[in-house]
Protein backbone atom coordinates (compact mmCIF):
# COMPACT_ATOMS: atom_id res chain seq x y z
CA UNK A 1 0.00 0.00 0.00
CA UNK A 2 1.54 3.68 -1.07
CA UNK A 3 2.78 5.40 1.94
CA UNK A 4 1.15 8.82 2.77
CA UNK A 5 3.53 10.94 0.62
CA UNK A 6 3.54 8.57 -2.47
CA UNK A 7 -0.82 8.92 -2.30
CA UNK A 8 -0.01 12.90 -1.96
CA UNK A 9 2.00 12.97 -4.91
CA UNK A 10 0.24 10.67 -7.02
CA UNK A 11 -2.80 12.96 -6.13
CA UNK A 12 -0.85 16.12 -7.52
CA UNK A 13 0.53 14.18 -10.78
CA UNK A 14 -3.44 13.08 -11.71
CA UNK A 15 -4.64 16.62 -10.82
CA UNK A 16 -1.98 18.12 -13.02
CA UNK A 17 -2.76 15.43 -16.30
CA UNK A 18 -6.61 16.49 -15.94
CA UNK A 19 -6.15 19.98 -15.56
CA UNK A 20 -3.64 20.11 -18.39
CA UNK A 21 -6.15 17.74 -20.57
CA UNK A 22 -8.84 20.66 -19.15
CA UNK A 23 -6.62 23.46 -21.12
CA UNK A 24 -6.06 21.39 -24.26
CA UNK A 25 -9.40 20.59 -24.79
CA UNK A 26 -10.76 24.39 -24.51
CA UNK A 27 -10.66 26.61 -27.41
CA UNK A 28 -7.70 29.17 -26.50
CA UNK A 29 -8.15 32.66 -28.42
CA UNK A 30 -5.98 35.56 -28.27
CA UNK A 31 -6.83 38.20 -26.13
CA UNK A 32 -6.15 40.54 -28.97
CA UNK A 33 -7.09 39.68 -32.44
CA UNK A 34 -6.34 42.26 -35.38
CA UNK A 35 -7.71 43.38 -38.43
CA UNK A 36 -6.34 45.22 -41.39
CA UNK A 37 -6.30 48.76 -41.21
CA UNK A 38 -6.76 49.84 -45.15
CA UNK A 39 -3.85 51.52 -47.38
CA UNK A 40 -5.22 54.65 -47.19
CA UNK A 41 -6.25 54.90 -43.47
CA UNK A 42 -9.69 54.88 -44.27
CA UNK A 43 -11.62 52.78 -41.65
CA UNK A 44 -14.64 53.53 -42.68
CA UNK A 45 -13.91 51.29 -45.92
CA UNK A 46 -14.82 48.16 -43.93
CA UNK A 47 -16.63 49.98 -41.21
CA UNK A 48 -19.04 46.89 -41.57
CA UNK A 49 -16.43 44.15 -41.69
CA UNK A 50 -15.33 45.43 -38.47
CA UNK A 51 -18.75 45.51 -36.94
CA UNK A 52 -19.59 41.93 -38.04
CA UNK A 53 -16.35 40.67 -36.55
CA UNK A 54 -17.48 42.07 -33.26
CA UNK A 55 -21.02 40.69 -33.22
CA UNK A 56 -20.05 37.52 -34.40
CA UNK A 57 -17.03 37.24 -32.03
CA UNK A 58 -19.63 37.98 -29.27
CA UNK A 59 -22.47 36.30 -30.56
CA UNK A 60 -19.91 32.54 -30.02
CA UNK A 61 -18.08 33.90 -26.96
CA UNK A 62 -17.40 30.46 -24.70
CA UNK A 63 -19.48 30.68 -21.30
CA UNK A 64 -17.02 30.98 -19.28
CA UNK A 65 -16.13 34.37 -20.64
CA UNK A 66 -19.31 35.43 -20.36
CA UNK A 67 -19.06 35.95 -16.59
CA UNK A 68 -18.41 39.35 -15.28
CA UNK A 69 -14.93 38.72 -14.03
CA UNK A 70 -13.57 36.73 -16.73
CA UNK A 71 -11.24 38.06 -19.64
CA UNK A 72 -12.54 38.37 -23.61
CA UNK A 73 -10.91 38.96 -26.59
CA UNK A 74 -10.52 42.60 -28.09
CA UNK A 75 -10.58 43.22 -31.69
CA UNK A 76 -8.37 45.64 -32.72
CA UNK A 77 -7.45 47.14 -36.12
CA UNK A 78 -3.17 46.85 -36.96
CA UNK A 79 -1.26 49.46 -36.02
CA UNK A 80 0.10 49.82 -40.00
CA UNK A 81 -2.12 50.39 -42.86
CA UNK A 82 -1.59 47.77 -45.80
CA UNK A 83 -3.10 46.72 -48.73
CA UNK A 84 -5.46 43.72 -49.10
CA UNK A 85 -2.95 41.99 -50.93
CA UNK A 86 0.00 42.26 -47.41
CA UNK A 87 -2.55 42.07 -45.42
CA UNK A 88 -3.54 38.22 -46.59
CA UNK A 89 0.46 37.64 -46.68
CA UNK A 90 0.13 38.88 -42.73
CA UNK A 91 -2.70 36.47 -41.97
CA UNK A 92 -0.91 33.85 -44.17
CA UNK A 93 2.17 34.76 -41.26
CA UNK A 94 0.39 34.46 -38.21
CA UNK A 95 0.87 38.41 -37.78
CA UNK A 96 -2.84 39.51 -38.31
CA UNK A 97 -5.68 37.33 -37.15
CA UNK A 98 -7.99 37.93 -39.94
CA UNK A 99 -9.05 39.49 -42.93
CA UNK A 100 -11.85 39.93 -45.37
CA UNK A 101 -11.45 38.99 -49.28
CA UNK A 102 -13.37 37.82 -52.46
CA UNK A 103 -13.22 34.20 -52.16
CA UNK A 104 -10.93 32.09 -54.84
CA UNK A 105 -9.63 29.16 -54.87
CA UNK A 106 -6.02 29.65 -54.38
CA UNK A 107 -6.79 31.53 -51.28
CA UNK A 108 -8.98 28.51 -49.96
CA UNK A 109 -5.79 26.64 -50.38
CA UNK A 110 -3.17 29.18 -48.98
CA UNK A 111 -5.57 30.69 -45.49
CA UNK A 112 -8.47 28.87 -43.76
CA UNK A 113 -11.40 30.29 -45.19
CA UNK A 114 -14.78 31.10 -42.72
CA UNK A 115 -17.29 30.05 -45.55
CA UNK A 116 -20.47 31.92 -44.91
CA UNK A 117 -20.86 34.73 -47.40
CA UNK A 118 -20.67 38.20 -45.53
CA UNK A 119 -21.68 40.01 -48.93
CA UNK A 120 -24.89 37.97 -49.57
CA UNK A 121 -23.04 37.49 -53.01
CA UNK A 122 -23.81 41.25 -53.66
CA UNK A 123 -20.40 41.62 -55.06
CA UNK A 124 -21.21 39.88 -58.14
CA UNK A 125 -23.06 42.87 -58.95
CA UNK A 126 -21.51 46.20 -60.66
CA UNK A 127 -22.07 48.93 -62.21
CA UNK A 128 -19.35 51.59 -64.06
CA UNK A 129 -17.92 54.56 -63.05
CA UNK A 130 -16.50 55.98 -66.16
CA UNK A 131 -15.75 59.84 -67.78
CA UNK A 132 -18.79 61.87 -69.18
CA UNK A 133 -17.37 61.63 -72.16
CA UNK A 134 -17.53 57.94 -72.86
CA UNK A 135 -21.30 57.68 -71.46
CA UNK A 136 -22.74 57.60 -75.12
CA UNK A 137 -20.21 54.66 -75.96
CA UNK A 138 -21.34 52.38 -72.92
CA UNK A 139 -25.21 53.46 -73.46
CA UNK A 140 -24.89 51.59 -77.05
CA UNK A 141 -23.20 48.42 -75.76
CA UNK A 142 -25.48 45.55 -76.38
CA UNK A 143 -23.41 42.24 -76.22
CA UNK A 144 -20.63 41.48 -73.76
CA UNK A 145 -17.83 40.97 -75.89
CA UNK A 146 -18.07 44.87 -76.62
CA UNK A 147 -16.98 45.15 -73.31
CA UNK A 148 -13.06 44.14 -74.55
CA UNK A 149 -12.66 47.29 -76.07
CA UNK A 150 -12.69 49.28 -72.55
CA UNK A 151 -9.80 49.48 -70.03
CA UNK A 152 -11.33 48.62 -66.61
CA UNK A 153 -9.09 50.35 -63.78
CA UNK A 154 -8.62 47.73 -60.93
CA UNK A 155 -6.02 47.97 -58.00
CA UNK A 156 -3.20 45.46 -58.05
CA UNK A 157 -4.43 43.29 -55.05
CA UNK A 158 -8.44 42.93 -56.04
CA UNK A 159 -8.83 39.38 -57.10
CA UNK A 160 -11.25 41.35 -60.26
CA UNK A 161 -7.44 42.00 -61.76
CA UNK A 162 -7.00 37.87 -62.06
CA UNK A 163 -10.57 37.33 -62.93
CA UNK A 164 -10.80 40.00 -65.62
CA UNK A 165 -7.41 39.09 -67.29
CA UNK A 166 -8.01 35.18 -67.05
CA UNK A 167 -12.05 36.22 -69.41
CA UNK A 168 -10.01 38.36 -72.09
CA UNK A 169 -10.60 41.74 -70.79
CA UNK A 170 -8.01 44.68 -70.79
CA UNK A 171 -7.25 45.67 -67.21
CA UNK A 172 -4.88 49.14 -66.10
CA UNK A 173 -3.73 48.73 -62.55
CA UNK A 174 -2.64 50.91 -59.66
CA UNK A 175 -2.00 50.44 -56.33
CA UNK A 176 -3.41 53.20 -54.79
CA UNK A 177 -7.38 53.44 -54.48
CA UNK A 178 -7.48 57.11 -54.91
CA UNK A 179 -5.30 56.46 -57.85
CA UNK A 180 -8.38 54.48 -60.15
CA UNK A 181 -10.12 57.71 -59.92
CA UNK A 182 -7.12 59.69 -60.67
CA UNK A 183 -6.21 57.27 -64.20
CA UNK A 184 -9.81 57.31 -64.71
CA UNK A 185 -10.01 61.06 -64.90
CA UNK A 186 -6.60 61.33 -66.97
CA UNK A 187 -8.10 58.44 -69.46
CA UNK A 188 -5.52 55.74 -68.79
CA UNK A 189 -8.26 53.80 -68.05
CA UNK A 190 -12.48 53.58 -68.97
CA UNK A 191 -14.63 52.53 -66.32
CA UNK A 192 -14.14 50.80 -62.97
CA UNK A 193 -16.14 48.26 -61.82
CA UNK A 194 -18.17 49.31 -58.69
CA UNK A 195 -20.05 46.51 -56.40
CA UNK A 196 -23.56 47.93 -55.22
CA UNK A 197 -22.55 47.42 -52.02
CA UNK A 198 -19.36 50.34 -52.61
CA UNK A 199 -21.22 53.36 -54.16
CA UNK A 200 -21.80 55.23 -51.42
CA UNK A 201 -17.59 54.83 -50.98
CA UNK A 202 -16.49 55.57 -53.94
CA UNK A 203 -19.05 58.16 -54.24
CA UNK A 204 -17.08 59.88 -51.29
CA UNK A 205 -13.46 60.20 -53.37
CA UNK A 206 -15.23 61.94 -56.19
CA UNK A 207 -14.47 65.57 -56.31
CA UNK A 208 -17.46 68.12 -57.01
CA UNK A 209 -17.89 69.21 -59.99
CA UNK A 210 -16.79 66.05 -61.47
CA UNK A 211 -15.76 64.48 -64.70
CA UNK A 212 -16.55 60.98 -63.62
CA UNK A 213 -20.00 59.79 -63.70
CA UNK A 214 -22.17 56.85 -62.67
CA UNK A 215 -23.12 54.85 -66.03
CA UNK A 216 -26.81 54.86 -65.47
CA UNK A 217 -28.56 51.30 -66.96
CA UNK A 218 -26.02 48.51 -66.90
CA UNK A 219 -25.38 45.86 -64.22
CA UNK A 220 -22.78 43.81 -65.00
CA UNK A 221 -22.34 40.44 -63.33
CA UNK A 222 -19.43 39.23 -62.48
CA UNK A 223 -19.70 36.07 -59.67
CA UNK A 224 -18.22 36.42 -56.70
CA UNK A 225 -18.45 36.46 -52.82
CA UNK A 226 -16.17 37.75 -50.06
CA UNK A 227 -15.72 35.69 -46.65
CA UNK A 228 -13.15 36.18 -43.71
CA UNK A 229 -9.85 34.25 -43.78
CA UNK A 230 -7.84 33.19 -41.00
CA UNK A 231 -4.62 31.79 -40.81
CA UNK A 232 -3.45 28.32 -41.81
CA UNK A 233 -2.58 27.28 -38.20
CA UNK A 234 -4.37 25.68 -35.21
CA UNK A 235 -5.26 28.61 -33.62
CA UNK A 236 -6.55 30.22 -36.91
CA UNK A 237 -8.46 27.31 -37.68
CA UNK A 238 -10.13 27.63 -34.34
CA UNK A 239 -11.02 31.03 -35.02
CA UNK A 240 -12.44 29.80 -38.20
CA UNK A 241 -14.62 27.94 -36.99
CA UNK A 242 -15.64 30.37 -34.14
CA UNK A 243 -16.55 32.88 -36.05
CA UNK A 244 -18.36 30.64 -38.48
CA UNK A 245 -20.65 29.75 -35.38
CA UNK A 246 -21.18 33.30 -34.27
CA UNK A 247 -22.16 34.72 -38.06
CA UNK A 248 -24.47 31.57 -38.36
CA UNK A 249 -26.32 32.68 -35.14
CA UNK A 250 -26.36 36.33 -36.44
CA UNK A 251 -28.45 35.09 -39.25
CA UNK A 252 -30.53 33.12 -37.57
CA UNK A 253 -31.60 36.14 -35.10
CA UNK A 254 -31.82 38.54 -37.54
CA UNK A 255 -28.36 40.28 -36.51
CA UNK A 256 -26.66 39.29 -39.69
CA UNK A 257 -29.71 41.00 -41.43
CA UNK A 258 -30.16 44.58 -39.21
CA UNK A 259 -26.31 45.18 -39.44
CA UNK A 260 -26.63 44.98 -43.45
CA UNK A 261 -29.51 46.89 -43.79
CA UNK A 262 -27.63 49.43 -41.22
CA UNK A 263 -24.26 49.93 -43.60
CA UNK A 264 -25.87 49.02 -47.00
CA UNK A 265 -29.21 49.65 -47.28
CA UNK A 266 -30.59 51.67 -49.96
CA UNK A 267 -27.10 50.79 -52.06
CA UNK A 268 -28.26 47.48 -52.78
CA UNK A 269 -31.41 49.33 -54.61
CA UNK A 270 -29.26 51.00 -57.75
CA UNK A 271 -28.86 47.68 -59.16
CA UNK A 272 -32.37 46.96 -59.70
CA UNK A 273 -34.25 47.91 -62.98
CA UNK A 274 -30.77 47.91 -65.25
CA UNK A 275 -29.83 45.81 -68.16
CA UNK A 276 -27.90 42.92 -67.05
CA UNK A 277 -24.77 41.58 -68.77
CA UNK A 278 -22.58 38.65 -67.27
CA UNK A 279 -18.71 39.50 -68.15
CA UNK A 280 -17.76 36.14 -67.73
CA UNK A 281 -20.31 35.35 -70.41
CA UNK A 282 -22.89 32.81 -69.13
Amino acid sequence: MPSAPSRDLMFRSQFLSLFLLACLATPTYAATLSFPQPADGDRSRYGFEFALLEAALAASRPASQKTQNSPSERLQWSAQTMSQARARLEVAAGKLSVVHSVATPELDRQLTPVRFAIDKGLNSQRILLTRKDLLPRLKALRKTEELRTLRFGVLGSWSDRKALQSLGYQVEVTESFSGLFKMLALGRSDAILTGVLNVQQVQAYLAEPSELEWEPSLLLILPAKQQFYTAPTAEGRALAQRLLRGLQTLKANGEFERLHAQYFGEQIEVGRGRRELRLDGF
